[in-house]
């Protein structure tokens, strides 16, 4: 995705309104796939300030996953803001600092970015997903598996469920 900041080179300190919107291929966030649903859209504002472009604009894309508890596709609609500075040299030690040459801006990795930072720990599904059960693997949402339901008696934990079993108070 290229923005043409050309107007607001020639016009320091001027802010331009701007829109766009590209198809993105599926990208890799946290070791997941993620295929983008919808185009990835970009809008908002530049300004360049010396030789350096400033953009603040929404990023908004609908991308579908595996769902962090059964794998099933799982669908999340990304809204975030991007705050992003360009420059022509940039500084390694800066990593909020984006490189560009000529009059286009790369705006691709500042809204990837942007997405990634207001990605949720985890996506579902659904709210209520019951996830794969850890001895067989079955899709719980799907169906009940026969596998056993109570904690080995060799477990670390029998000890204490043992103690809430006794009839004292404790």
């Amino acid at each position: 995705m290229q923005l043409d900041v050309t107007k607001a080179l020639h016009a320091p300190g001027e802010e331009f309104p701007f829109a766009c919107t590209e198809e993105m291929p599926p990208s890799t966030w946290d070791g997941a796939e993620i295929h983008f649903v919808t185009p990835l859209q970009v809008s908002g504002v530049y300004m360049a300030v010396k030789e350096d472009v400033w953009v603040r604009a929404h990023v908004r894309a609908r991308m579908r996953l595996a769902c962090a508890a059964c794998l099933a596709d799982a669908y999340h609609d990304g809204d975030a803001a991007m705050d992003a500075r360009f420059c022509r040299e940039p500084d390694p030690e800066d990593p909020d600092l984006f490189a560009f040459e000529g009059h286009t801006l790369p705006l691709d990795a500042a809204a990837l970015g942007a997405l990634w930072l207001e990605m949720p720990m985890r996506v579902l599904c659904a709210p209520d997903c019951k996830g794969l059960c850890p001895q067989c693997g079955a899709n719980r949402n799907q169906s009940m598996c026969t596998c056993q339901k109570e904690l080995p008696a060799k477990h670390p934990f029998s000890a204490l469920a043992a103690l809430l079993n006794q009839d004292e108070e404790v």
